[in-house]
Parts: C-alpha cells; sequence; structure tokens
C-alpha cells in the first residue's frame, strides 16, 4: 500500500501544471506557431501530439524523398492552432476519459521519445514547450487515474473485509469467552456443592 499511496499525492498537482502550462501561453503565442511555415521539428512533434489527443487525423501527403504517401499534421495543426478557442478547449479537456487509442499512441511514441521534454521544446518554441506540458500532465494524470486508483479502490475494499472479519472474530472471541466463564462458573458451583457433600471422616467411626 507504500507504493500507492506515494503515486495518489501526484494527480492533484498533475492537473495543476497541466493547466499552469496553458496559463503560460497567450494568443499571440498560438498564432506565431500558426503562422510557421517550416516548423521546427520540436514544434511539429508538440503538435502531432496534441492532434493526437484531440482525435484529429492527419494528412496524407507525398513524400518529395520516397515519393511515398505519409502522415502529415501540419496542415490539421495550424486548422486547430487557427480556432478562437483552442486554448480554452485544452483547459476544458475531459481528463477522466481520455479514449485509449489516443493515451497508447502519446504513451508509445512521444512520451519515451528524448526530444518530447519541455525543455528541448522550449528551444524551438515557447507556446510549443506549453503544449508539450500540457501533453505530458494528461498521460501523466491518466497514468495515475487509471493505475493507481483501482489499486487504491482494491485496497479500501480488502481493508474493509479485513475489518469485517475482525469484528466477526472479536464477536466469536467474546462468545467463547462467555461460555468459558460460564462452564468456569459452573465448575466452581460443583466443586463447591461436593465440598459440603462430603461428610468428615471422623464422624462415621
Amino acid at each position: 500500500s507504500s507504493g500507492i499511496n506515494a503515486e495518489w499525492p501526484l494527480r492533484p498537482g498533475i492537473l495543476e501544471q497541466a493547466l499552469a502550462a496553458l496559463n503560460t501561453l497567450t494568443p499571440s503565442d498560438v498564432t506565431i506557431v500558426k503562422s510557421m511555415k517550416s516548423p521546427p521539428p520540436g514544434v511539429r512533434l508538440v503538435m502531432e501530439a496534441v492532434c493526437i489527443l484531440k482525435g484529429i487525423k492527419p494528412d496524407r501527403v507525398n513524400d518529395p524523398a520516397t515519393g511515398k504517401k505519409v502522415e502529415d499534421f501540419w496542415k490539421p495543426s495550424q486548422k486547430l492552432l487557427g480556432d478562437m478557442k483552442f486554448l480554452q478547449s485544452l483547459k476544458d479537456y475531459d481528463k477522466d476519459n481520455v479514449p485509449v487509442a489516443f493515451v497508447k499512441k502519446i504513451r508509445a511514441t512521444y512520451i519515451p521519445n528524448p526530444e518530447f521534454v519541455p525543455e528541448k521544446i522550449r528551444q524551438a518554441s515557447n507556446a510549443a514547450e506549453g503544449l508539450c506540458k500540457w501533453v505530458r500532465a494528461i498521460e501523466a494524470y491518466d497514468r495515475v487515474a487509471k493505475v493507481v486508483a483501482p489499486k487504491k479502490a482494491a485496497l479500501a475494499i480488502a481493508e474493509s473485509k479485513f475489518a469485517e472479519a475482525q469484528k466477526s472474530l472479536n464477536a466469536k472471541r467474546a462468545m467463547l469467552k462467555e461460555v468459558q466463564d460460564k462452564l468456569q462458573s459452573l465448575r466452581d458451583k460443583f466443586e463447591e456443592n461436593t465440598k459440603k457433600k462430603k461428610v468428615p471422616t471422623a464422624t462415621l467411626r
């Protein structure tokens, strides 16, 4: 249970971190990112992750190097960034019901990526740094909520069952003690009566 309790306090802090990261952004910061013609890899990386959490699909474009179709999130990202309610939509994001497929993709592709850290993203864009913090916070919140919460609930059920069993055991022990006391009382009375009934040997002579 110590491991569970150690992780559990993170949950409110994670939410605060996500909102604090968004509160550092202004609409003009967002506009700067949207207007980038050739965004740095860090900005693209962050916007891909944001699109995935928002359920926005990439475009299929030709890769000039290979001629094959590849997924490209930049145009969908620009459209998303152009939404006047973009920042508010992130603040109102339903953190308790992130689709499993979305968070799975974030966890597999972006969280382990050594480039997907706020310190590195900051070099490309301050706005992207705030968005990177938000994505990481949503993933961490989901992990704590879905992994630790059931453990905590299971622990509470186990503790409740143990308390009930203990209560039942204590009641049975009390009943046993009562029976033992009655039995001892009857033995004491029996011994007392036996002594009274014993006839002194002197009177028989």
